[in-house]
């Protein structure tokens, strides 16, 4: 099975997150995010390694087979420091919480936080939303980067 390293949109900056250490990697099971930037993909990350989807993907996603996740909540602010918030529309989000084991399952996490989805999970994101495949990379076998993707 082909299994890519996804890499979300970055909106968000540092926020508050829980995790449930109790399995390994630890899981984030609640975040908060700090918006710098307007949200223009359906799944987004932030730099302290929570996911997040939008209202329709949760949906989506939902409706689908795909294994190795759940959701959890998420909240939401616009930075002090953005000089205009009111260009910063923030959609309903929910958290996507990767209870999948990397390589196996639909969606897992490696490491601490980096995102990996099967190839079937892959092609239902990119289905969703062209840009998301903008960030992804193939991984061959042993999860190392495919440079001819």
């Amino acid at each position: 099975m082909t299994f890519y390293l996804i890499n979300p949109e970055v909106p968000a900056d540092f926020g508050q997150v829980s995790r449930d250490s109790s399995y390994d990697p630890p899981r984030v099971v609640s975040a908060h995010f700090e918006f710098y930037y307007p949200v223009d993909s359906e799944l987004i990350t932030s730099y302290s390694g929570a996911y997040a989807v939008t209202k329709p993907l949760a949906d989506a996603l939902t409706e689908s087979d795909l294994t190795g996740y759940e959701f959890g909540p998420v909240t939401t602010s616009i930075s002090a420091l953005v000089e205009d918030p009111d260009r910063i529309i923030i959609p309903p989000l929910t958290g996507l919480v990767i209870t999948g084991r990397a390589f196996s399952d639909d969606f897992g996490i490696q490491g601490r936080s980096k995102l990996i989805a099967s190839e079937r999970a892959a092609e239902f994101l990119w289905n969703r939303d062209a840009r998301i495949r903008d960030g992804a990379n193939k991984l061959d076998k042993d999860g190392n980067i495919v440079l001819d993707f």
